[in-house]
């Protein structure tokens, strides 16, 4: 009796990394967790948004005494949500008792899992974040290093403003909500990294119009 059903090849990590890769560049999300760890980062030109711009945003999700889960989101020019995923690394600090902060209904993916993606997704392109450095300094060191360059959104704000003759304090701190509200635009409702990002894009782009 022969069998007529032939077993699918078994693809290797490189494979299945430039599999999501495809998936990205038709304007897919990419939410799960298993991807296949990839020792180093793909070489060669690549960028996926519409120009060469990355908006960005992450945010500590959960953190306790053994791991720290972060939210790190990618939105390209078009508005499309690049990359979103919840990350686990070692927790920086020991902390004794405790929970996590949050309940997560996913399980985070592995940091270098993450990284490899985030190298991929980032080289080329220039980053906008709105605290440039401290943003930065979130993102895995590969994915910083493989970008153009990083723009910062907040410096971006207070020249637009000062130039504009906006009345801003010198008191208190400006958050992304309050450029977004001295614009006239809807603040944000969460703390969720994707919607951040799209927030982030959506103001740069209206400083556009407005310089």
């Amino acid at each position: 009796m022969f069998n007529i059903f032939k077993k699918k090849p078994v693809k290797t990590p490189a494979q299945k990394i430039d599999d999501i890769i495809d998936i990205l560049e038709r304007g897919g999300v990419i939410r799960g967790t298993q991807i296949p760890v990839q020792a180093s980062a793909p070489r060669g030109p690549h960028q996926v948004s519409a120009s060469d711009h990355l908006y960005f945003a992450v945010r500590s999700v959960a953190a306790d005494g053994r791991q720290h889960v972060m939210q790190y989101a990618f939105v390209d020019d078009r508005g499309n949500v690049a990359l979103s995923a919840f990350v686990r690394s070692a927790s920086p600090a020991t902390l004794f008792g405790g929970a996590a902060s949050e309940d997560i209904s996913v399980d985070p993916m592995d940091e270098g899992e993450f990284a490899v993606l985030a190298t991929k997704l980032c080289r080329g392109a220039t980053l906008v974040a709105f605290h440039r450095v401290l943003q930065t300094g979130l993102l895995p060191v590969g994915a910083a290093n493989a970008a153009s360059g990083v723009e910062c959104v907040w410096r971006r704000f207070q020249a637009v403003a000062r130039r504009k003759g906006m009345r801003l304090s010198r008191h208190e701190p400006l958050a992304l909500n309050d450029c977004l509200q001295k614009l006239g635009m809807p603040v944000l409702e969460t703390d969720d990294a994707a919607m951040r990002a799209l927030a982030i894009r959506n103001l740069w782009r209206r400083l556009d119009g407005i310089e």
